[in-house]
């Protein structure tokens, strides 16, 4: 899943952002839940008078993993190069964890 990021001052505020989030910011306005809220955002008192943005994140490609090892989502989008990104997260493995995934193998 790929969307956007709310920031302030190039920092974390909120992901995902979409219009449900747009219509809470700015309860006097009436937007549809079908609305092109990047495009609407900028012109909203949330982005004029109290200084957010929003930022399209992307998500890097799945890392290649062994059995032996568990891969994750960063928890929170960062910048890198000037975008706005998750990455993923590759661990290995204790060796309860391994013992314990082979024992569940040898039962099925």
């Amino acid at each position: 899943m790929t969307g956007y990021v709310k920031t302030k001052d190039g920092a974390f505020v909120e992901y995902p952002y979409g219009s449900a989030e747009l219509q809470r910011d700015n309860p006097e306005a009436n937007y549809d839940y079908f609305c092109d809220f990047a495009s609407i955002f900028p012109s909203t008192p949330a982005a004029t008078e109290d200084g957010f943005e929003l930022h399209y994140v992307t998500i890097d490609e799945v890392p290649e993993y062994t059995l032996v090892q568990t891969v994750h989502r960063s928890e929170e989008p960062f910048v890198r190069d000037g975008q706005w990104v998750f990455s993923w997260i590759v661990t290995d493995l204790t060796e309860e964890q391994i013992a314990a995934d082979q024992a569940m193998r040898e039962q099925m």
